[in-house]
């Protein structure tokens, strides 16, 4: 079986990304096995020290730049190169967050019914509580033409009423 050339921690480089370094952050060993040959691959999982991307790679592909003990004091002489190209800026692609977080929210079918049943359930209050009002007035009006024989309570009164038959007719 082979030995691993690399450990955890060690900063590396790999074939097609350079300038960038990576730490090992972890190993897995791939026992291949056939009739007529048998080879065992160590593969290592490795991230960017920069931008923490996360790769994997043979180790044919990797060159050692410092062991783990050495890692921070490399580093800390010569800092992790970024290219601008990694890094992508997504508000160029969509606007950005902060204009999302401007526009006001399109509300959702459901909150446009419960909207739609609260007003009808609103106007219907209202409807009902001028019924209500117009039939206490009649009553009242009546109740007066009663003890009073006075036409003025008569003429109200049919006023409210032909106003009430209006609400009633107009559903």
């Amino acid at each position: 079986m082979n030995k691993p050339d690399f450990n955890f921690g060690d900063l590396v480089r790999v074939a097609g990304y350079h300038p960038r370094i990576f730490e090992v952050d972890g190993r897995r060993i791939e026992h291949w096995q056939y009739s007529d040959e048998e080879w065992t691959d160590i593969v290592y999982e490795l991230y960017d020290v920069a931008t923490s991307d996360w790769i994997e790679a043979s180790e044919e592909d990797l060159t050692l730049v410092a062991e783990a003990d050495q890692a921070e004091e490399y580093l800390a002489v010569n800092p992790a190169p970024v290219e601008p190209s990694l890094t992508i800026d997504i508000s160029k692609f969509f606007g950005g967050v902060t204009n999302m977080a401007k526009q006001e929210r399109k509300p959702t079918a459901r909150e446009l019914s419960a909207k739609e049943a609260e007003e009808r359930r609103k106007a219907r209050k209202e409807r009902e509580a001028e019924i209500n009002n117009l039939l206490d007035i009649a009553r009242w009006n009546r109740k007066m033409l009663e003890k009073t024989n006075d036409e003025a309570y008569g003429d109200r009164l049919f006023a409210v009423e032909a106003e009430l038959k209006k609400l009633v007719e107009n559903e």
